[in-house]
């Protein structure tokens, strides 16, 4: 074999021994992942730190003013104006609509023309009174010297008790005409329609040339809120939760409208009459809230939150190392109390507790646990700030 030949032989030996390292390396270290990720877990920690914590309770309620008040009609007509429009400001006593008036102007002036017919009835009746008086005077004293039959003298008294009994029944037809002139005059007024309150308009429900009709109820003519700067959330909480609402409580909530705007509030009422829908009992709290900037608006969906308890300052952990349970059930059957305690079997353990690494491997840790928030848990006793517990287990890639 001449020289190229041996070298292009040597090349070739030179390639094959990489190549084999190469795939032995390639191997070692599928070997060691995957080897090495069935006989050792990997656990995911969060460090316990200090924060301020709040326990809520979360409802959904509907934003509506304090007071409004529904303005109505007390007679039936057809809407000859109409002055006020949706958002309209109103003052109280500032007339805002009108009925067509010509029935009620028609009353009055019959109440008024029978009002002086009476009147008259009574003039006649006193002077027929009066003619009987004189008459049973006369009467009477011709009656003492025996000189008229004593029939006759019963017969003008009974004339006379009659004209006073015509004058007691015109008197008290005077008295029911002018009471249904003020009766008539009171609906004459009613056509004209009035703010009962300062405040705005935010409901208009007739038009002009609208027919009303109060024979059965009053109908609506437009709903005035007395202070939009003050409102108020009517907020449904669940039987289960309403136990820890109570008058004053905090409250904070966000609108739809304004998401990264929160509103802050307090609990005026709770409602003992309970709702029930699909077998659902619910109980109606009042949140009062201020207006000031004038963005809440009637009718608005209030997501809320009604503050239960409030720590400052506190040591808190994740949720989720109460969910965690060891994969391996050897770690079960041991926990360690807070540092210079001795371990216990877990069938003596019933209080709370979380699990962190010692030497790899899980320990329950037992504590005494405060409020929560949903997503964090105060801790009162067993650990410390800075100490990690186990929150779940790292599956690692390809892992089934």
């Amino acid at each position: 074999m001449n020289i190229a030949g041996r070298k292009i032989s040597k090349k070739l030996k030179g390639r094959i021994i990489g190549a084999v390292l190469l795939l032995a390396a390639l191997f070692g270290v599928i070997y060691w992942n995957y080897g090495r990720s069935s006989d050792e877990i990997s656990y995911r920690t969060e460090r316990a730190v200090r924060s301020d914590l709040r326990s809520v309770i979360q409802a959904t309620g509907t934003l509506d003013a304090v007071e409004t008040v529904d303005v109505g009609t007390q007679i039936s007509g057809t809407v000859r104006e109409i002055y006020i429009d949706y958002n309209s400001v109103v003052k109280k006593g500032q007339i805002i609509a009108e009925i067509d008036s010509a029935t009620q102007e028609a009353d009055v002036a019959q109440a008024e023309a029978n009002l002086m017919a009476a009147r008259a009835d009574l003039m006649n009746s006193e002077a027929v009174l009066s003619n009987a008086e004189k008459s049973l005077a006369r009467t009477r004293k011709l009656a003492e010297k025996d000189l008229i039959a004593k029939a006759d003298a019963d017969t003008e008294e009974k004339t006379y008790l009659t004209a006073r009994a015509q004058v007691a029944a015109s008197k008290a037809r005077i008295s029911q005409y002018d009471a249904t002139l003020r009766k008539a005059r009171i609906n004459l007024g009613y056509t004209k329609i009035y703010s009962p309150v300062d405040g705005v308009v935010v409901s208009k429900n007739v038009e002009k040339g609208q027919t009303v009709a109060a024979s059965y109820q009053t109908p609506s003519i437009a709903e005035i809120a007395k202070d939009l700067s003050q409102m108020q959330v009517e907020v449904n909480v669940d039987e289960a939760d309403i136990g820890g609402v109570r008058e004053g409580q905090k409250a904070t909530f966000t609108v739809d409208a304004h998401p990264n705007e929160p509103f802050e509030g307090k609990v005026t009422q709770v409602r003992f009459s309970p709702t029930t829908t699909d077998n659902v009992v619910t109980y109606a709290v009042i949140v009062r809230v201020s207006n000031d900037k004038g963005l809440l608006m009637p009718g608005m969906t209030a997501n809320v939150s009604l503050i239960v308890e409030e720590r400052q300052d506190v040591i808190v952990v994740p949720n989720s190392a109460f969910r965690f349970k060891p994969a391996d059930p050897s770690a079960n059957q041991k926990q360690q109390g807070p540092p210079g305690m001795g371990a216990q079997t877990v069938a003596e353990v019933k209080a709370p507790a979380v699990y962190m690494l010692n030497k790899k491997a899980p320990v329950r840790i037992e504590v005494k646990k405060g409020i929560s928030d949903g997503q964090n848990t105060e801790i009162i006793s067993g650990l410390k700030e800075g100490d990690e517990v186990i929150t779940g287990i790292i599956v690692p890639n390809g892992a089934k």
